[in-house]
């Protein structure tokens, strides 16, 4: 299970691509923050049985990164943080609401693999190739067109959901790091 929530004041804009992620992310669950602190969303997370915590930033009134941590008895270890140069939200790529799945994997092309198995390891999923894709309900594509993009799509009949987000830069945090 994920638990995404945002930093202390989100924007609507970030509360939507909150809400976005929550209906395309099979088994999450999202949360607002509020004057939770990172220990009280640890509490949280080990109370409700989730494996991955997703903190949303906001910078200027966007959504800016996607910080991922996992749960751990003394506190939230985190794992990598994902910056974001833009986001399109769901509505503004279709009107179609998100299925309901169960299946969820990162895919990409062999030149993008070292940042689908980042990805992968990030939301606790598997990370697999464009050709597999059969087997799965959603999918998190990876695409190397003017820079890093990532989108959510259905997988059959294949058909982008969103949101869409170009993607600056992904850095994992070390084994040390706390």
């Amino acid at each position: 299970m994920i638990l995404i929530t945002t930093t202390r004041r989100p924007s609507k804009r970030t509360r939507s691509f909150v809400r976005d992620l929550y209906h395309v992310l099979p088994n999450s669950t999202r949360r607002n923050r509020g004057k939770m602190s990172l220990e009280d969303l640890n509490e949280l997370a080990i109370k409700i049985g989730a494996d991955r915590v997703i903190v949303v930033g906001t910078q200027r009134g966007n959504p800016s990164s996607l910080t991922f941590y996992e749960p751990t008895p003394s506190h939230l270890k985190p794992i990598s943080i994902v910056s974001l140069s833009g986001v399109s939200l769901r509505r503004e790529i279709t009107k179609k609401r998100a299925p309901p799945s169960k299946r969820f994997c990162v895919a990409s092309p062999d030149e993008l693999e070292n940042e689908a198995e980042l990805l992968a390891k990030s939301f606790n999923v598997r990370s697999v190739k464009l050709e597999e894709l059969k087997n799965f309900d959603i999918s998190l594509i990876l695409a190397s067109e003017e820079g890093l993009r990532a989108s959510f799509y259905r997988v059959s009949p294949m058909e982008e959901l969103g949101p869409r987000m170009r993607i600056s830069g992904i850095k994992e945090y070390g084994e040390g790091l706390s």
